[in-house]
């Protein structure tokens, strides 16, 4: 892992003092591959793989769990293959599902419509702009973005500078990929030169290194000045500095996924796809 400098590890350590910490508030366990947490009306939902991640197998589905961590229902959606990212707009969820963006209304829990990927083959994380637009990563084989707009989805952008994009986090007209590394066994998903934090200009569609490679990133997030992301190889959850500076907020076990961080409750919440459950942190003073 990159070694932090002495300036970022001041700003750092501003941020995190040694009053501060990060506590396990809760933990859920039962459930089969979780890999993508939202927050909606008083519930998070979770997507549960429930088998290999691109197989076509009718397993998997998402969860319902309380703001506590209760498991609410644990097959709260059915229908989907290995889904993975999940993001709503007004009263419906967007699901990546292998080749496939489904559409589910909040209010049944139902499928309302399958969007096909031409191409896709490992549909991956979600990201919706206010205008509803919605962003999704296709990871392994892809190496491309497809954009959902009206109703239809289209390839946004296909490029080796993606370098397996995974994590999403839309900011005006830049979009900040966390990123696998380009994968050198295809059985085990690992990477001789592992991943980082890139950014596309969507204007542009111009592509940006933000920090050198580091990781096999998943989960994204904004952080303050800083950026969250998971290792899901290694395991962790990793702050990523203005400077591109990299340290480790929490160590925990490989399979953490696509992370979810609630600015107003200063919590963190992780889905461990290999452990099978779901970890809430806070940030304490």
């Amino acid at each position: 892992m990159k070694k932090i400098g002495l300036f970022s590890l001041v700003l750092f350590l501003s941020f995190f003092s040694n009053a501060q910490k990060m506590e396990k508030i809760w933990e859920t366990s039962g459930l089969e591959a979780p890999e993508s947490i939202v927050h909606y009306q008083g519930h998070y939902y979770v997507s549960n793989v429930a088998g290999q991640p691109a197989e076509k197998n009718g397993l998997g589905y998402i969860s319902k769990i309380s703001e506590n961590g209760e498991i609410v229902v644990q097959k709260w959606a059915v229908g989907f293959n290995a889904p993975k990212g999940l993001g709503i707009y007004g009263s419906e969820m967007f699901v990546a599902d292998v080749d496939v963006v489904a559409i589910v209304d909040m209010n049944t829990g139902k499928i309302k419509k399958k969007l096909h990927a031409e191409s896709a083959t490992f549909l991956n994380d979600i990201e919706i702009s206010s205008s509803g637009n919605v962003y999704v990563t296709d990871t392994f084989g892809g190496n491309a973005i497809y954009k959902v707009s009206e109703g239809t989805i289209s390839l946004l952008l296909k490029d080796e500078g993606l370098n397996y994009p995974n994590g999403l986090l839309l900011e005006g007209d830049n979009l900040y990929v966390s990123t696998w590394g380009v994968v050198t066994n295809p059985e085990t998903f690992e990477t001789e030169v592992p991943g980082k934090l890139v950014r596309v200009d969507l204007k542009t569609t111009e592509l940006k290194d933000i920090s050198t490679s580091f990781g096999n990133l998943d989960g994204l997030a904004r952080f303050g000045d800083s950026f969250l992301v998971s290792d899901w190889i290694a395991g962790g959850l990793l702050a990523i500095d203005a400077q591109g500076n990299v340290n480790e907020l929490l160590d925990l076990a490989p399979g953490s996924a696509d992370i979810l961080y609630e600015e107003g409750n200063n919590l963190v919440l992780v889905p461990e796809m290999i452990e099978g459950k779901l970890s809430a942190y806070k940030i304490k003073d």
